[in-house]
């Protein structure tokens, strides 16, 4: 969607001549752009919003004193209250936008589908918004329009369509890794989409991640059930998670690995904290991987098997971690470029 078009849906949204679909979209990007916060004192973020509001204001013919459409008699005091509170909402989101230097800094864009013209005698086609979120350096939370929550990690980017009610609730991951906290519509399936598997939900969390060169996807649940249909050519493509199951999918040698994960390890990679009770250095590995977005190469089985304790925080580097680790198990380690060799 061009900037042009997307300032036409914000007049007519101010207007109140937006269609649902206009609706939709505007506020599922606010509610989007709400979790990222701006790098502004309180008070000058509350200047700010005051001068965007005025500034709206006038752009859509509002006066300051008489807070009503130039040329036309007062809206009701609810319409009034409701269009002040969204016009405040939009002022703060633009903050958001010039503070960074372009309003799609966060890397969230719109695409525009025209469908095919149908004929005269059927309905208007509904128009569809793709809305595609990235991440480039830092982890990004997500609300998505039905309230599910998404936690997007580095180097990640996805997408889903705006009306987002339809028969099924649809995303679609382009690379990287995310771990979803999905609300219940039974009447609604969450549905994923990662390269070849399409994971479905009713209501759960669950994590999903394509490795970078798209060989592999990993799908582990955190709490519920999920199903996922692989896509592959082989017997039994499809399986059953419950809660810290997971399975690797391997699109090159056309397999499927399944393994267990221990929850609180499922979203380390965004709370901050790993714990390891005996977890065998395998585990231990895996973990590392997906929390510092590294990869580690284990010398030998008899390595694989060493288990490990401990608790780690945010705080702590990954070469921190490592030679906590080898000091107990008397190990070494090796780095190059992103990956360690432990031996």
């Amino acid at each position: 969607m061009s900037t042009s078009e997307f300032k036409s849906i914000v007049e007519r949204y101010l207007k109140g001549e937006a269609s649902a679909v206009d609706q939709a979209m505007i506020e599922a990007w606010l509610a989007a752009t709400e979790d990222n916060p701006v790098d502004l004192t309180a008070d000058e973020l509350s200047e700010i919003r005051v001068d965007m509001l005025q500034h709206l204001r006038i752009q859509n013919g509002y006066t300051l004193a008489e807070e009503k459409p130039v040329g036309t008699t007062a809206y009701p005091e609810i319409r009034e209250r409701r269009l002040l509170s969204w016009l405040q909402r939009i002022a703060a989101v633009l903050v958001v936008a010039i503070s960074v230097g372009a309003l799609f800094y966060w890397g969230r864009t719109f695409t525009r589908t025209r469908p095919p013209v149908a004929a005269v005698s059927t309905p208007a086609p509904v128009t569809i918004y793709r809305m595609r979120v990235v991440a480039t350096d830092a982890v990004r939370r997500v609300t998505l329009p039905d309230s599910s929550i998404v936690m997007l990690n580095r180097a990640s980017s996805l997408y889903y369509t705006i009306p987002f009610d339809h028969a099924a609730r649809e995303i679609y991951m382009e690379r990287g890794e995310a771990f979803f906290q999905v609300k219940q519509l039974a009447v609604h399936p969450f549905i994923v989409h990662a390269a070849k598997t399409r994971t479905t939900v009713l209501g759960t969390s669950f994590n999903i991640r394509i490795s970078d060169n798209v060989k592999s996807i990993r799908v582990v649940v955190k709490t519920g059930k999920v199903q996922v249909a692989t896509g592959l050519s082989i017997a039994d493509s499809t399986r059953q998670l419950k809660p810290e199951q997971g399975v690797e999918i391997n699109t090159v040698h056309n397999s499927i690995r399944t393994f267990f994960q221990p929850a609180n390890s499922i979203t380390s990679w965004y709370d901050g904290v790993l714990e390891f009770q005996q977890n065998t250095m395998k585990e231990v590995a895996e973990a590392l991987e997906n929390r510092y977005q590294v990869r580690i190469r284990l010398g030998s089985p008899a390595t694989q098997q060493c288990r490990v304790s401990g608790n780690f925080t945010r705080s702590h580097t990954i070469t921190e971690v490592l030679d906590a680790i080898c000091l107990v198990h008397r190990l070494s380690y090796k780095k190059k470029n992103n990956e360690f060799f432990i031996y």
